[in-house]
């Protein structure tokens, strides 16, 4: 399609199309498995597609990127914030396993960059809601989704926050990775298109209000996700690793905070052995942050090198790598055993090696083993203790919102407490996740308060099954784009280290996308102005020989055989089927046919 891609001015506004929920014929939701992925339901394929047909010049892709933006931003209000920090889909991609994923994260961030100022400036507020009053307690991305799903069906919607800031754990992202200026507009643009009213340092719980006093207040339902998360403490063997009194002990989670709240100087660490515990991805958030900070890092993992291994590091290759560019050094496969000091000041840690991270039965279990006959001993400055965050459910329980395990009463589906009437949970509080898991948890509870509030069963039709399309049969798979980082000398800094797509690069790379899913959920091409409706394909019995030339040509599996007056001819299967038109032009017999507007929308691009 590149000899295709310009599309005049306005096409891309042909926003309102109606998509189908495409079903195999399993009766299986049926999509490309990176929209199976994402947590918010966006439609991938179809902005890949819309992408790939931008017009080369600056000026006139503009509209059109700011018309695909508004698109994006009816289901997911931080995509802004998403094209910086989340690439979930890119996991599923049907690409992953040839020449590498769509980078779909880098695509989100080009279309989010230049969508940010009209963003600020011009989009449009929701209409003014006059519906009934819910109250969210918490600022972070959950309840951010959830009020603005709510705003969106007329609901006036009050989030408490007890921090001076929203946002929940998203201040905790290095400004190299996510830039205050994004979160910052995207949040306060959030607010303003959907007139959500914030009620700053307002604590709920504990000596603040509660719940019942919000009821009072005249909230007719209550979404509840608090936070942010908490480090979670240092053991070994089960039992808190002695040591974590000392001064030069810290939780990595906290200096993370600190540093973007403006209360860590510069070159804090100058001078300083820093050792970060942990190996996940917040984990070398924290070593890198360190780095910045002047410190000689080591980081220190349970885990091995090999990440294909069960006991493989979790955190991203790109982390790693970008890590041990910057001067950080790693030890894999050791635990800590112990947090040894001298006059109260952090000294050095022991460390066992780690034998083996999960157990061996299929799901695994979290189980280190270790070999106490293999020890070495690490000196430092600093200990940076990062191995996970847990969720402080202190206030759920003075709420009386767990069960007599301690566990977190909710229904899994509707997200509204078992305790509770009219009181729904989601976010960090019912698990620790990322930040779009987050988000959908905020798009279910929007859902189910508006269900709960107009007296409709919230369970029915909420539970599906999936099913993901295959990689299409190509040729040759177009290699897979590298990051583009700035050099080392250049990035010891908290400005972004990473650098976007230019327009050029955008197109090419949403041109990889090989568009795995169905027609009728996608329609970027009638969006993109290509042509008034889908094509129609269709087999001619009568001309039909039944000789398999089209079968063998179609990339998608979507020519089937059936029996038909005893004799063996060909169908097409439409959930399969891309309209491509190559089984119509191998056809020996003329007996396919392709049904389609194209022209029309050629001629008006030449």
């Amino acid at each position: 399609m590149s000899s295709l891609r310009y599309i005049p001015d306005g096409r891309l506004k042909m926003m309102e199309l109606e998509v189908k929920e495409v079903r195999d014929r399993e009766g299986r939701v049926y999509l490309p498995p990176c929209e199976v992925r994402c947590p918010v339901g966006q439609n991938i394929q179809r902005s890949n597609m819309r992408i790939s047909l931008l017009p080369p010049d600056e000026e006139k892709a503009l509209k059109e990127i700011i018309a695909l933006g508004d698109e994006i931003y009816e289901k997911n209000p931080l995509f802004p914030i998403c094209g910086y920090i989340c690439g979930l889909c890119e996991n599923d991609c049907n690409y992953r396993e040839t020449t590498g994923a769509i980078r779909r994260r880098l695509l989100e961030r080009f279309i989010g960059d230049r969508y940010l100022e009209y963003l600020e400036k011009e989009k449009a507020p929701l209409p003014e809601p006059r519906g009934e009053r819910v109250a969210l307690v918490g600022g972070g991305p959950s309840s951010l989704m959830c009020a603005y799903m709510l705003a969106k069906r007329g609901y006036r919607c009050t989030i408490f926050e007890a921090r001076s800031h929203l946002g929940g754990a998203l201040n905790f992202i290095p400004r190299y990775r996510l830039p205050r200026r994004v979160l910052e507009v995207t949040l306060k643009s959030l607010l303003r298109i959907a007139h959500i009213d914030v009620r700053m340092g307002e604590k709920i719980g504990g000596d603040g209000r509660s719940l019942d006093d919000l009821k009072r207040e005249g909230f007719r339902a209550i979404f509840l996700a608090p936070g942010p998360p908490i480090p979670r403490p240092l053991t070994f063997g089960r039992e808190l690793v002695p040591g974590g009194e000392l001064e030069g002990v810290e939780f990595g989670l906290h200096l993370l905070g600190d540093v973007n709240e403006g209360k860590i100087p510069p070159d804090y660490y100058r001078g300083k052995r820093v050792i970060v515990i942990g190996g996940g991805n917040v984990a070398f958030d924290v070593a890198r942050t360190a780095r910045r900070l002047g410190g000689e890092v080591l980081v220190v993992c349970l885990e091995c090198e090999d990440k294909s291994h069960k006991d493989g590091i979790p955190a991203d290759v790109e982390e790693i790598e970008g890590a041990t560019e910057e001067g950080i050094k790693i030890v894999y496969s050791r635990g800590v055993q112990e947090i040894i000091g001298k006059n109260g000041k952090f000294e050095r840690i022991k460390c066992p090696r780690c034998t083996s991270v999960w157990d061996d039965f299929p799901g695994g279990r979290f189980n280190p083993q270790f070999d106490l006959s293999d020890v070495i001993y690490i000196e430092g400055d600093v200990l940076l203790i990062t191995i996970g965050q847990m969720t402080d459910r202190t206030f759920l329980g003075e709420q009386g919102l767990l069960d007599e395990t301690g566990r977190l009463a909710v229904d899994p589906v509707t997200l509204m407490s078992t305790k509770k009437e009219g009181v729904f949970i989601g976010g960090d509080a019912r698990r620790i996740g990322f930040a779009a898991e987050a988000m959908r948890d905020g798009i279910i509870a929007a859902e189910s308060i508006d269900r709960y509030l107009k007296g409709e069963d919230m369970r029915a039709g909420r539970e599906k099954e999936y099913s993901k399309a295959p990689l299409p049969e190509v040729s040759r798979y177009k290699p897979q784009p590298k990051y583009k980082w700035k050099e080392v000398s250049e990035r010891l800094n908290f400005e972004p280290f990473e650098e976007g797509f230019t327009l050029r690069e955008a197109i090419e790379e949403a041109e990889r996308c090989l568009h795995c899913g169905p027609c009728e959920s996608c329609k970027g091409c009638v969006a993109s102005g290509l042509q008034p409706e889908l094509p129609k394909v269709e087999v001619r019995g009568t001309l039909c020989s039944g000789c398999g030339i089209c079968l063998s040509s179609c990339a998608y599996s979507a020519v089937k055989f059936q029996k038909e007056n005893g004799r063996t001819i060909s169908f097409i299967d439409d959930v399969l089927c891309k309209r491509c038109g190559v089984c119509a032009a191998a056809c020996p017999s003329n007996a396919i046919t392709i049904t389609d507007k194209m022209e029309e929308g050629i001629s008006e691009v030449l």
